[in-house]
């Protein structure tokens, strides 16, 4: 036992077992949180599908489809399955006719999630997680303020009269888009077929959501495959576009930028103080050889405690960074166990026993080669070690491991590589400038030369320490950078009185009551975009239909529907030109990021397309297009392409043509406002006013994205704390590391007689090359990660903020730090300096 805590008694082993234990903690917490993340991302989009697997299409699934998700094979592993039939009728109540979507659940409905519901016109939301009962309908606001009626009475839907029981809020896989949004109507799939609206010429839409395990999921959708008809079509969560969750796929993506660096960061401390601990034990291996042990002998007693003697940090730090997650978990309101896998609890049990081996074995491996005439001598001793064993070690180490902890090292692999390997050449590039000044140093001041000579003759003790501080400096610029990006876009996103009510179907005579709505109750409006429903039929003169290949199952879906056509003369906020140029009737282009500068002839209609959909068509800058719409035919060419933040809740658009297209179209309105909370009068009596408009209350969704915001705001302020504390730990072994051997040097020039004033001159100046150095190289290597950040984590590409001066004051910082270290040993009397020695 005595064994195991002796190395505990030296400073530098200290530090290397509380680099270790933070170690430990930070890859812990990030192994679960990203376990947490990625649970809670696949329950949200699975409860905004409706299911892990949806299988839609025109007509009720085939037999042999019934009988693949109704086998005994798949209900055996806890499957389950949901029917549901949506389509579009009419209600009739007295004089009052409204068109409304309706949909028939069965009793499985819903699988994920809960339904709000509220049984009253102005009661509060409640949430359920069963449907209808036979009998009843469920609707929306909007029937009673349009039909006149209240909760209670009948409507009747085709020939059947139902009850309105309860009115829906929200329903858990409504969809977000804003164009096609009848009011809601909700019923028992029993009562269905007594309503007659099942017959020829129907156009039903039915929809099987199924609930699986993975591989069951894998399994059932291999069989539906094969027997897909032309009408149907496969969803998955794995390709399920969500727009409210992109917070937790920016979260998810952050979560594993940290588990790469917080690797680097912390097995670069961890490099440093074995470091220190093979020279001091470097001695002990001598006396070890010399009385004639054998190898073994020496790796059991010296690696062997060694490896005992780490353990409890290890253990220490991921007993906290387990108990971290549970109250990580607790604040976020996070209910249930740990979604970790057993893949994961290996993960966090054996990752910082890897990373310690990765960067300390090979470093403690070398002692088994010291000479026994190193114990009479004080020499060179890193001629013992084997630097390409370390520099493989050091570089595959931590990438093998963030690739198997992350499981998406294919995303952000090139931002890992681009640290490692200019983490180590900027050093690398410096190094010759040291040396040049150093045979240039006759010419300068005693106290200059003597600083750039300790730097330039040591490169075993140089180079590792301005490698260490470069990437320390490096990674907490973009921890900060990235982080307070991150929270930039989520607030932009997210405003603080983002729209919570969309509008459609306005006309040019309701613009002034519509205004007077919104003025006499504080309702803050948003633009109003004109709209324009038209066919795409053209694709530089050929049929859209010969011009999109028939293997674009993507590009095909938008060719059997009306698309929304809108005009503007600005540039959307979450919209971003990345092709061509964005113009303006007056022939000026918005002020925007482009990567092609093309010119286009603005006298001709002209039209900006969504860069997902022109890749999925084969769309490219200069097509002509087609469209034909209610009053004949649009042409326009096409000069931009824009990435849309569909995570906004703002209006967006695949096609925006130039100012002035749509003039001698039928033009309706849509647009937005945000309103706040009440008791929903004030939306009855906007339909009283205008009846033939649309509204969609988003209000439930934008709550529910703003909690999802809030919750990733602090994760992300966890894994930004995280990342500092790793970073400073490297700072502090980097400093504390060089100073025993900066203590010799000092003892031998006050032997020589050099003055205290010298003496500190010669720290200040070396820590001021050493840190500034490093900060150079930390600047460089932020500048060239904020291309892959950008692209990976953030809306665009990044820009520049004031964390990228923080290596210029951690620097100074530095600087500070080490001259301060330093004071004690100027204090020590030289011959207690040189008789001091460490086994």
């Amino acid at each position: 036992m005595s064994q195991l805590f002796r190395p505990w008694r030296d400073q530098t082993f200290q530090l290397l077992a509380a680099a270790l234990a933070i170690a430990a903690f930070a890859l812990v917490t990030m192994i679960l949180l990203r376990a947490e993340l990625e649970n809670r991302f696949a329950v949200q989009t699975a409860e905004a599908l409706g299911g892990d697997l949806v299988l839609s299409g025109s007509r009720e699934p085939d037999a042999v489809q019934r009988a693949i998700f109704t086998s005994q094979a798949f209900t055996s592993q806890a499957g389950r399955y949901t029917q549901l039939i949506d389509f579009s009728t009419v209600l009739v109540q007295e004089d009052n006719i409204l068109l409304v979507s309706a949909r028939a659940v069965d009793a499985s409905y819903p699988l994920y999630g809960n339904i709000s519901i509220a049984h009253n016109r102005f009661d509060s939301a409640i949430a359920i997680n069963t449907g209808p009962k036979p009998g009843e309908v469920w609707v929306d606001n909007q029937v009673l303020d349009r039909l006149s009626i209240q909760v209670g009475e009948s409507i009747t839907i085709g020939r059947k009269a139902l009850t309105i029981s309860t009115l829906i809020r929200q329903l858990p896989d409504q969809s977000a888009g804003f164009y096609s949004m009848n009011p809601r109507i909700v019923f028992n799939q029993v009562d269905l077929e007594s309503t007659g609206v099942i017959g020829p010429g129907a156009r039903l839409h039915h929809h099987v959501m199924l609930s699986a395990d993975k591989e069951a999921l894998a399994t059932i959708k291999l069989k539906l495959d094969k027997h897909l008809r032309p009408d149907q079509n496969i969803e998955t969560t794995d390709n399920a576009a969500i727009r409210s969750m992109g917070p937790l796929r920016q979260l998810t993506l952050w979560a594993n930028l940290a588990v790469l660096l917080i690797s680097l960061l912390c097995g670069a401390a961890i490099y440093l103080a074995t470091a220190q601990r093979v020279r001091q034990r470097a001695r002990l291996a001598g006396l070890l050889r010399t009385f004639g042990a054998r190898r073994y002998q020496i790796i059991g007693r010296l690696l062997g405690s060694e490896f005992l003697a780490v353990l409890p940090a290890a253990l220490l730090g991921t007993s906290l960074g387990i108990i971290g997650i549970f109250g990580l978990k607790y604040l976020l309101g996070w209910d249930g166990s740990l979604a970790a896998s057993p893949g994961d609890w290996l993960a966090l049990i054996f990752s910082p026993i890897v990373l310690w081996a990765a960067f300390a074995l090979p470093r403690l491996s070398a002692l088994v080669r010291v000479p026994a005439i190193e114990v009479l001598r004080q020499g060179n001793r890193q001629a013992a070690f084997s630097v390409q064993t370390e520099l493989l070690a050091v570089l595959a180490g931590p990438i093998l491991l963030a690739s198997f902890l992350t499981r998406s090292f294919a995303d952000l692999g090139q931002l890992v590589l681009l640290l490692i390997l200019l983490a180590a050449l900027l050093p690398a590039i410096l190094w010759p400038l040291l040396k040049v000044l150093d045979l240039l140093s006759r010419a300068f001041p005693i106290a200059l030369r003597l600083a750039l000579r300790r730097l330039a003759r040591r490169p075993y003790l140089t180079l590792p320490l301005m490698a260490s501080l470069t990437l320390a400096m490096a990674i907490l610029a973009l921890a900060g950078h990235t982080g307070s990006g991150l929270l930039d876009n989520w607030r932009t996103t997210l405003p603080e009185k983002a729209p919570n009510h969309f509008v459609l179907n306005l006309y040019d005579q309701d613009l002034p009551a519509y205004r007077q709505w919104l003025s006499d109750h504080q309702a803050r409006s948003q633009a109003l975009y004109p709209v324009v429903r038209g066919r795409l039929t053209e694709i530089n003169g050929k049929p859209v239909r010969e011009a999109v290949s028939k293997e674009n199952k993507a590009g095909n879906r938008h060719l059997n529907r009306d698309l929304v056509l809108t005009e503007a003369n600005d540039l959307p906020a979450s919209n971003i030109i990345v092709e061509g140029q964005w113009k303006t009737p007056n022939n000026a282009s918005a002020s925007v990021s482009t990567s092609v500068n093309t010119s286009f002839n603005t006298s001709i209609n002209t039209v900006s397309v969504e860069q997902k959909l022109a890749e999925r068509m084969g769309l490219k800058l200069g097509d002509k297009l087609q469209f034909v719409t209610s009053r004949g035919k649009l042409e326009p060419t096409i000069t931009s392409i824009r990435e849309v933040d569909w995570n906004s809740f703002a209006p967006n658009f695949y096609f925006m043509f130039n100012e002035g297209s749509l003039k001698n179209e039928d033009i309706t309105w849509l647009t937005s406002f945000w309103l706040s909370e009440g008791d929903g009068k004030r939306l009855a009596e906007l339909i009283q006013h205008l009846p033939q408009i649309t509204l969609l209350d988003v209000s439930v969704l934008l709550d529910k994205t703003q909690k999802i915001v809030s919750q990733a705001s602090r994760a992300a302020g966890l894994i930004a704390l995280l990342l500092m504390f790793s970073a400073l730990l490297v700072l502090s072994s980097a400093v504390l590391g060089s100073q025993a051997q900066r203590g010799r040097d000092n003892a031998l020039l006050r032997t020589l007689g050099a003055k205290h004033h010298l003496l500190r001159r010669v720290a200040w100046l070396e820590f001021l090359i050493l840190s500034g150095s490093a900060a150079l190289g930390a600047t460089l290597l932020t500048f060239a990660a904020l291309y892959p950040i950008g692209k990976q984590l953030l809306i665009g590409t990044s820009q520049v903020s004031p964390w990228l001066l923080l290596p210029t004051a951690l620097a100074i910082i530095v600087a500070i730090g080490g001259v301060a270290l330093s004071r004690q040993a100027l204090n020590t009397p030289p011959l207690d300096l040189l008789r001091r020695e460490q086994y």
